[in-house]
């Protein structure tokens, strides 16, 4: 049962906690942005997009819909960010 609990929660993190913790990172825009930190936030927001649209497709229950909602919504809009500020930036 703990390695059950233990996948599940391998398979929901990317997608509850990635997307926001990208988009978080994406909000604040010193002036010049270093290309770890860019990195960072393109890897989690795509990991968290790809589980949220997963978590969404398979149709397990409700929860993980809102969950594959949260992940996708958050990891398209740090992404959005992203080449905002990059168009915004000299």
């Amino acid at each position: 049962m703990e390695s059950l609990a233990l996948l599940v929660s391998i398979i929901v993190f990317p997608a509850m906690f990635g997307g926001p913790i990208a988009l978080l990172l994406s909000l604040y825009r010193p002036a010049s942005m270093s290309h770890f930190r860019r990195i960072l936030i393109i890897i989690f927001a795509i990991l968290s997009s790809i589980v949220g649209i997963f978590l969404l497709i398979e149709n397990v229950s409700r929860g993980a819909n809102v969950i594959g909602a949260l992940g996708l919504s958050t990891g398209l809009g740090s992404l959005w960010q992203l080449k905002r500020d990059r168009k915004v930036t000299p």
